[in-house]
């Protein structure tokens, strides 16, 4: 995967720096001049606002890191030239599309305050901004606070969950007003303004804490939730992540947008991830629990015939025993199985038993040569610096063992899956273990329709979806449990259900060729978040369409307009009075044509477009 540069150079704006300077403001402008943020000095302060398409959208901001006891926010003073860099570059992309798209105009403004020199870097994009901090340090210093904010007006409408490290907290949908003060809260947190959709969170976080938000007044305060006493950074350059907000005009500019993993560094251009493939994952643990040594071939098998390309070994495989055989050997065989048929294998597992780059490295070779092809990491610790680096060292030490990952039992993604894109998806995400009877577990009809605008829109995550056992549905039907595998993205889909559920299942030509990375995303219309997820894909020239209806019983409509020409659908709606059946039927369409359903709380509507 190799980085394709356009364009990309740097130059002194002196004119545009001597007036910036004179009048302390500095004006960044995306390269259609769409968005525009402006940088304020107040009161010895550092401010921004930001406008899109001439309305505000972003209120007065605050800037700056609390390092040492010193706020590099205030008493500040612009002490050079700023350098523009124009970047325009496209990069492959397993994802919501096959090319990534990299436009925007950086500016970084050198700047002291009290006994620091560092420089403020924004990017102005068409679909959103970005700010971070590059201080150059010749001893140790304590970060103690972020007092990066974004101002927001106390009408936004909110999509919000309480934070926690994995993630897995429900959402919510309230006012900015009456969101919760001073609690901390999930990134991505996304608002509905005006005409605008935004999401705010953070972009290639590798050495600080996991950042989560607080709601202070109007704004959107930056958090350390795992350091709330602040931690020490060693000598050099401390570069903070990306504190970013998407503007999005629609659904799916919002879903559709790169900059999180656009602001992260290319991969190594030495290095080749041509091994990296995406696929469908058979997985046991949701439905039957810990993995049965003598059961692992009726699983390989299974996805023989529905033609998936991996199969989990979950937590389980480390008890197997056979006599003279140790684990590491029971899986080597059981792996080698599973190529004999052409499948291969992903490897639960416990963080704890690599936690030093030494341990990592060390069990990686035994998972290598056992045979796999991934690895699931799960149990991860809280999203400290030191734990941060940690999936840094695994991100390295597994690509020089060529093997996948899978983190579970982690915090979000901050798109450094661009960096090293063998990390195809991780868990950080309320998924179907959440609908789950065995743990008395159930979850709100309103999640769904939520979690593609929130969680989603920092990266895949592996949610497992598709439930179709009748006892594990609670009400959602099957046409709602088969659009999950459209509209949730994860290029490294792990189905939650038995095999028996899918095989000689009316859907089960649909599964073998659904597929996990897509050329084009569309978010149709009739979305709403909370209400109704409605997502329109394309792979090469086939559309495939999924929406889930939330609590209430929706009406919703669409047109087929995305389409080139007419079609043959297979349609998989709700089959009226029961969960677990579909009303499948087979029809041509055309491009002019309009769909109306109604949907039942709970439903769903799938369609495969050939």
């Amino acid at each position: 995967m190799k980085k394709n540069v356009l364009l990309m150079f740097a130059f002194a704006m002196v004119s545009l720096f001597s007036f910036a300077q004179k009048a302390n403001i500095i004006t960044v402008s995306s390269p259609t001049k769409k968005v525009v943020i402006q940088i304020v000095i107040d009161d010895n302060r550092l401010f921004f606002t930001v406008k899109k398409n001439n309305q505000e959208v972003i209120q007065k901001s605050s800037l700056g890191l609390v390092i040492d006891g010193n706020d590099i926010g205030q008493n500040v003073s612009i002490t050079g030239n700023a350098n523009v860099t124009i970047v325009k570059e496209k990069y492959p992309l397993m994802g919501n599309h096959a090319l990534a798209i990299n436009t925007c105009k950086e500016v970084s403004i050198p700047i002291t305050s009290n006994k620091f020199s560092y420089r403020l870097q924004v990017r102005a994009y068409d679909d959103g901004v970005a700010v971070r901090y590059v201080i150059n340090s010749n001893k140790q210093v304590k970060i103690e606070k972020d007092n990066t904010s974004f101002g927001l007006p106390e009408t936004a409408q909110c999509y919000w969950a309480f934070y926690s490290n994995d993630n897995e907290n429900l959402h919510n949908n309230t006012t900015l007003k009456d969101l919760p003060e001073n609690k901390p809260l999930l990134a991505p947190l996304t608002m509905k303004t005006g005409n605008f959709y935004l999401s705010f969170t953070e972009a290639d976080c590798q050495k600080f804490p996991d950042l989560s938000w607080l709601k202070s007044g109007n704004q959107l305060k930056a958090n350390f939730t795992t350091n709330p006493a602040g931690w020490n950074a060693e000598a050099g350059t401390i570069t903070s992540p990306w504190r970013l907000a998407i503007i999005a005009d629609n659904l799916t500019q919002l879903v559709n947008s790169d900059i999180i993993m656009n602001l992260c560094p290319a991969p190594d251009p030495s290095y080749d991830f041509s091994w990296v493939k995406p696929g469908r994952v058979m997985w046991q643990w949701w439905s039957v629990g810990e993995p049965k040594l003598d059961d692992q071939k009726n699983w390989y098998n299974a996805a023989v015939r529905l033609t998936w390309e991996y199969y989990l070994i979950d937590d389980g495989w480390r008890l197997w025993r056979q006599p003279g055989k140790d684990q590491w050997q029971c899986l080597k065989e059981v792996i080698d199985y599973g190529k004999s048929k052409g499948i291969k294998s992903i490897v639960w597992v416990d963080s704890k038993e690599m936690r030093t780059r030494e341990g990592v490295r060390t069990y990686l070779e035994k998972v290598k040569q056992a045979g796999a092809a991934g690895i699931k990491i799960d149990f991860i610790p809280p999203a400290t610096p030191e734990i941060m680096q940690w999936y840094e060292a695994v991100r390295e030490e597994t690509y020089k063992f060529q093997l996948m990952i899978d983190f579970h039992g982690c915090c979000k993604p901050t798109g450094v899956r661009r960096t090293w894109p063998h990390e195809l998806t991780r868990e950080g995400v309320r998924g179907d273990e959440y609908q789950m009877t065995r743990y008395k577990r159930e979850m709100p009809k309103d999640q769904d329709e939520i979690k593609p605008f929130t969680r989603f829109i920092a990266g895949p995550a592996d949610l497992t979806p598709v439930i179709f056992t009748e006892k594990e549905l609670n009400g959602y039907t099957w046409a709602h449990e088969l659009s999950q595998a459209v509209v949730y993205l994860s290029p490294l889909t792990h189905f939650a259900d038995a095999y028996s559920a899918y095989i000689d299942n009316p859907a089960e030509d649909l599964l073998k060729d659904i597929p996990t990375v897509w050329d084009e995303t569309i978010v149709l219309p009739c979305s709403e978040v909370g209400k109704v997820a409605a997502f329109a894909r394309r792979k090469g020239n086939e559309w495939w369409i999924g929406i889930m209806n939330g609590a209430e019983t929706s009406n919703i409509s669409f047109k087929l307009s995305f389409l080139k020409s007419g079609a043959k659908a297979i349609i998989l709606s709700d089959k009226k009075d029961v969960l677990n059946a579909f009303d499948r039927k087979v029809t041509n369409v055309k491009k002019a044509d309009n769909i109306n359903i109604e949907l039942r709380p709970g439903g769903g509507y799938f369609m495969r477009l050939q």
